[in-house]
């Protein structure tokens, strides 16, 4: 019984740490055109930008899980990390040279290569104790973030609130979490006891569910950093609804993923993960087509309700499938997820500037659905 409080108030730290992060992200997401216009910067700036973050990402995701982790724990790096992250987003709107918004993309990636590995690891510890499905649930809290920044976006934009003030108001509730996580996370014999592991390339096992989050993650920004300038440049929208993909993708995830148990229970982890994906990526790239809200909008709620969970169900697939401990596991498949920072900003910012963001979104719902192809393969032919 006393095991089960321990672990209850470790993933409430965890899922608190990832809403208060995703709801900051969140409004920032909708600030992303004023950001760009108030620098003077252009699409291919902004992938610059990710391509710096995902390069220092990728360094610090494979720090924590191969030697920071075993060496102080998961919950000393989360705090850590969540302390350097409250104060990006400000430094972010605060910039007022191209040198020093791209200088703030070093501790920001640093700061969510500490924290979203680290946050998985325990998930997937007390999933490894219990027999129990949490990381949909857990990342459920990312879509909620979102969803809710993107909705208070909306609101402080209207009342012409200015940036500086949202976001030192956003710092202060980052770094409450911090003491969230203090009182609440995982102890330390309760944590993951890895040795220290040597740099070597991932197993292929690993390697395998790892390219497909990579791809997934290189394309998530197309909805995330992107979405808000589709809405506003291609379809005309006004500003405060720069937000509207952001508030109705996640709408949809946070459904799919706080039922992810239930729908997997009877469905199975090849169905949920696998053709719901081909599906909802089928319906969305069929509504683009009509350039009409009135069909985009329901659109992207069966988009982020099909394909929620197949991140959880990779990573959960990688997990089993790996010979290795779950941080180095999280810590490898994280990282080639976060690698998709690397090319795919790159790839997207050119895109968006020279062929449009419209052909962004047809090429963001044809990689998911090859993405849910080659996992039900995968899950067919058992690695």
């Amino acid at each position: 019984m006393e095991y089960k409080k321990i672990y209850f108030k470790a993933l409430a730290s965890c899922m608190q740490n990832a809403y208060i992060f995703f709801f900051t992200l969140g409004i920032y997401f909708v600030y992303i055109p004023w950001n760009l216009e108030r620098l003077q910067l252009v699409e291919t700036d902004l992938g610059l930008w990710l391509f710096i973050f995902g390069i220092v990402n990728l360094i610090s995701n494979q720090l924590t899980g191969r030697i920071i982790v075993p060496k102080i724990g998961s919950k000393n790096i989360i705090m850590i990390g969540t302390t350097i992250i409250a104060f990006c987003p400000y430094l972010l709107v605060k910039a007022d040279t191209y040198l020093s918004f791209m200088l703030v993309a070093l501790p920001f990636g640093a700061s969510v290569g500490f924290v979203i590995p680290s946050n998985q690891t325990q998930i997937s510890n007390i999933e490894s104790k219990t027999n129990k499905i949490y990381t949909p649930m857990y990342q459920a809290f990312f879509s909620a973030g979102s969803l809710s920044g993107a909705l208070m976006a909306a609101y402080v934009i209207r009342n012409d609130i200015h940036p500086e003030t949202t976001f030192s108001v956003m710092a202060v509730l980052i770094l409450f979490s911090v003491v969230v996580i203090y009182f609440l996370g995982l102890p330390r014999k309760e944590d993951c006891n890895d040795s220290i592991s040597k740099f070597q390339f991932p197993k292929k096992q690993v390697l395998i569910f790892g390219i497909l989050l990579m791809f997934n993650f290189a394309t998530i920004g197309i909805i995330i950093d992107w979405s808000s300038l589709w809405l506003t440049k291609d379809l005309l929208a006004p500003l405060f609804l720069g937000g509207l993909v952001i508030v109705f993708f996640n709408a949809g995830e946070i459904v799919a993923r706080l039922s992810a148990s239930i729908f997997i229970k009877y469905l199975g982890e090849k169905v949920v993960g696998g053709y719901l994906s081909v599906i909802g990526s089928s319906i969305l790239f069929i509504c683009i087509l009509t350039t009409n809200l009135y069909f985009i909008i329901p659109a992207l709620v069966i988009f982020g309700l099909f394909t929620a969970n197949f991140g959880a169900i990779v990573i959960r697939q990688a997990i089993k499938a790996s010979t290795d401990s779950i941080s180095l596991t999280v810590s490898n498949i994280t990282t080639l997820g976060f690698s998709g920072f690397i090319f795919g900003p790159a790839i997207v910012g050119y895109t968006a500037q020279y062929l449009g963001l419209t052909f962004n979104m047809y090429v963001l719902c044809t990689i998911w659905g090859f993405n849910g192809i080659c996992l039900i393969f995968l899950m067919k032919k058992k690695y």
